[in-house]
């Protein structure tokens, strides 16, 4: 869990570095082991080094609201690959297994979400064959009572493709 944790963290901190800040800091401990607790947490490893992690759930409603309601999708959240093993396909990669993971569920669509203003990220995602839908927006409260606004671009793919 801390090597995922550490990944994650690592992403965070190379995206705000460009200006894009998507996540937190760090995530909680919390959050990571209910995912890993319900099966949705998934890692790659190369020479048994966690070299990306992606998890993959099967409804989003806090994004995605009444859509979910057929059960037809898959969604990826939490996507990263470690700086030293970027670019060399991996992330898309995960992205095909995650469509087999869907078809396999004879599901026909693989959905994602975007930070809104995160403009090479929503290239990136449009590169691997993500469509644009529209953005959704809403309101947290930050640990210290702060109210702060999101927006976020949902994306899709069919997943009923071969290959």
């Amino acid at each position: 869990m801390r090597e995922v944790l550490d990944l994650l963290a690592e992403a965070a901190e190379w995206t705000a570095a460009r200006g894009h800040p998507n996540w937190p800091a760090r995530f909680s401990t919390r959050l990571i082991t209910k995912a890993i607790d319900a099966g949705e947490l998934f890692v790659a490893e190369i020479d048994s080094r966690t070299v990306a992690t992606l998890q993959l759930q099967w409804s989003d409603p806090r994004f995605w609201g009444d859509i979910d309601a057929d059960a037809d999708a898959g969604y990826v959240h939490r996507l990263a690959v470690r700086r030293t093993d970027a670019g060399h396909g991996l992330g898309a990669r995960l992205l095909d297994w995650a469509d087999q993971q869907i078809r396999a569920r004879d599901r026909s669509w693989l959905r994602i979400d975007v930070v809104s203003g995160n403009a090479p990220l929503r290239r990136y995602y449009e590169s691997v064959r993500f469509l644009y839908r529209h953005d959704v927006e809403g309101e947290f409260v930050t640990n210290d009572g702060e109210r702060r606004q999101w927006k976020t671009s949902l994306y899709e793919r069919a997943s009923d493709r071969r290959g």
